[in-house]
């Protein structure tokens, strides 16, 4: 879905008469393969905002639009994670949550699932900051836990992560923010690294 709809917003931002039912000039195919979904996202909101120049007015959901403010996270060395700014309002992750969050957001690379044992040191740390009153062998139990390829915690604690964001933002932002995936493909946030900022 995202191909197609990208393919007619990039004919729309660079074609000459800016038609956008006209066929496109190029196959644009192996150019959108190469971008990531934060680019399209982009690319669908500038073609979003030419059509209103042009007297059009698009359905907003459909091109991406969103009248929500861009989010930003800030962080703090306790590692709170507050949205828009250092005082904003705190996302009310539960502790292990939080850590699995912030792991995520210290490897905007992604992490693949079958690889998450490799993480289990740097996750520990995270949750010894996120929870120093848990017991020290309490932590590395939890954490062994959701790092183990033979369990399912590790999902299970990605989906409380996401429904948590979609229960307190607005759609536009949970998605900016949400740890997203295929099955075989690194899980990442989506939000650019220049929209997290770290407490020195």
């Amino acid at each position: 879905m995202w191909g197609i709809e990208a393919r007619l917003t990039w004919e729309l931002l660079f074609s000459g008469d800016g038609n956008l039912l006209q066929e496109p000039v190029a196959d644009y195919a192996g150019m959108m393969e190469g971008m990531e979904a934060a680019d399209l996202l982009s690319l669908v909101r500038e073609a979003t905002r030419r059509l209103k120049e042009m007297g059009v007015e698009p359905a907003g959901a459909e091109l991406g639009e969103s009248d929500e403010p861009p989010v930003e996270l800030y962080i703090d060395r306790q590692y709170h994670i507050r949205l828009g700014n250092p005082h904003g309002q705190e996302i009310p992750f539960r502790p292990l949550v939080r850590a699995l969050f912030i792991l995520f957001l210290k490897h905007p690379e992604g992490i693949l699932l079958k690889e998450r044992i490799h993480f289990r040191r740097e996750l520990e740390e995270i949750y010894g900051v996120i929870a120093p009153h848990v017991d020290a062998q309490d932590r590395r139990r939890r954490v062994m836990r959701l790092t183990d390829p033979e369990e399912n915690a590790f999902s299970e604690n990605l989906s409380v992560l996401n429904a948590t964001l979609d229960r307190i933002l607005p759609l536009s932002q949970a998605q900016e923010i949400k740890v997203q995936g295929y099955n075989g493909c690194p899980r990442r946030v989506l939000l650019s690294t220049l929209k997290v900022h770290w407490e020195s």
